[in-house]
């Protein structure tokens, strides 16, 4: 699969502090490579076909982070799989 995207996935950190803390977003750039949701996946997801929504296969495993921000957009995940060593996340 060619990664020739970037895309950005922020992770929440809780910082302890003196008066119970803060969060602080940290962002990090991966690679990943954009494809289509296949019509049965629409389907079996949303029970409907969604012309906006897309996969993107992140290079490596993450587990840990609560959104993305692709082409300028921040996103939130609908949902993430893991596929041998990429991470694949449906958005809308």
């Amino acid at each position: 699969m060619n990664y020739n995207k970037r895309v950005t996935l922020i992770t929440e950190v809780h910082v302890p502090g003196p008066l119970g803390g803060s969060v602080t977003k940290v962002p990090k750039v991966y690679p990943c490579a954009k494809t289509s949701a296949s019509n049965d996946e629409q389907m079996g997801i949303w029970g409907k076909y969604n012309d906006d929504a897309f996969k993107l296969h992140i290079q490596g495993i993450h587990k840990n982070f609560g959104s993305i921000e692709y082409d300028g957009v921040e996103r939130s995940v609908y949902r993430k799989k893991f596929h041998r060593n990429s991470t694949v996340v449906i958005l809308t």
